[in-house]
């Protein structure tokens, strides 16, 4: 089977983290893919066109590189790469974590032995400068769990996923009316397309968890993730349903001062609220 990366990468990223990035999944990789497309989100600074020049030199022709002439935001890019991809798998990766040895191993293996399942993420690691070994994150591992868990949170981590390139030949994209979190819109999409998601349990990626992170989490963003979330627990629920409740709180669990998200994220809080089966399941 053929594996797709699809990346983009914007002015304000730091090349030291590109570079190990993309030999994370082209270098490291027990299972190589077998083209990795990197949208260049408007113009770049010349030490990030550095880094994408030197891959260029060593991958060749599997590296694949579409400029985009102004910042068009990630969700545009991410539709943009998949018009261009042309393998049976696309893998996520951001521009700035690490992938496993083997995520790409693991994943092509579930996807073969589970015929019926469209997407596929993992367990990762969070990490940042002064700590290699923060939480690991997991999550739903079948379609069942999804189903419980995604009212609440994310059911999968946007940069693990593996997916099956035909559900996109089929009508699926990023959805261009949010420029964040375009990731939940697309799960809500499958679900309600008929599509099946799943994870494995084995660490996939290794995500930088700093306070450039925490700093993107925006009011604005917040306030894109609530309509999203609503809007799909009213797809998949219907209009009556208590499992509204968990967007309204997540809606204020954001809006909170950044001190107490970043303490809470950190947390097994977090971790309670989201895994926890919900008695209303």
């Amino acid at each position: 089977m053929s594996i797709s990366v699809l990346m983009s990468v914007y002015k304000n990223e730091r090349p030291e983290y590109l570079d190990k990035s993309i030999n994370s999944i082209w270098t490291d990789q027990t299972v190589q893919p077998t083209e990795i497309i990197l949208i260049e989100d408007g113009p770049l600074p010349d030490k990030l066109e550095h880094t994408i020049n030197r891959w260029k030199e060593l991958i060749g022709n599997k590296l694949i590189i579409h400029k985009n002439v102004k910042n068009l935001g990630l969700t545009k890019s991410l539709n943009i790469g998949l018009q261009i991809a042309s393998s049976d798998f696309i893998a996520r990766m951001d521009s700035d974590d690490i992938s496993d040895p083997k995520r790409f191993e693991r994943q092509t293996k579930y996807l073969e032995t589970h015929p019926d399942v469209a997407i596929v993420g993992g367990a990762m690691q969070e990490f940042n400068n002064s700590n290699p070994k923060l939480n690991v994150r997991h999550y739903p591992r079948n379609n069942e769990e999804v189903m419980h868990t995604i009212y609440k949170a994310s059911p999968l981590a946007h940069p693990t996923v593996m997916m099956r390139s035909e559900i996109f030949r089929n009508g699926l994209k990023y959805d261009e009316r949010y420029r964040t979190s375009q990731d939940i819109a697309l799960w809500f999409d499958a679900i309600c397309a008929g599509y099946k998601i799943g994870n494995i349990d084995d660490i996939t990626l290794y995500f930088r968890r700093d306070d450039e992170m925490f700093r993107r989490r925006s009011r604005a963003k917040a306030w894109n993730e609530f309509r999203i979330y609503m809007n799909g627990v009213r797809r998949v629920y219907g209009l009556f349903s208590l499992k509204y409740v968990f967007p309204i709180s997540r809606l204020i669990f954001r809006l909170m001062p950044l001190s107490v998200v970043k303490f809470i994220y950190g947390s097994k809080i977090r971790h309670y609220v989201v895994d926890k089966k919900s008695k209303d399941a």
